[in-house]
């Protein structure tokens, strides 16, 4: 995804991911995601939880970390 200033988005086999360690919260991204699937961490609604820590590990894994 170019809209991130700071490169902070990986893609995956079948979703997108952001790496929350890189991630400036410029919120560039939110309008730009085709399924409205991009919170703020303290907004992320009850049932997508878990793919908190999903983002941050592949993320991190597709970047090489």
């Amino acid at each position: 995804m170019t809209v991130c200033p700071v490169d902070c988005i990986y893609e995956g086999d079948d979703m997108v991911y952001i790496n929350p360690d890189e991630c400036i919260d410029c919120g560039l991204c939110e309008p730009e995601c085709p399924v409205n699937a991009i919170f703020v961490d303290t907004d992320v609604p009850p049932n997508w939880k878990e793919y908190i820590q999903k983002n941050t590990t592949e993320s991190k894994r597709i970047a090489g970390e």
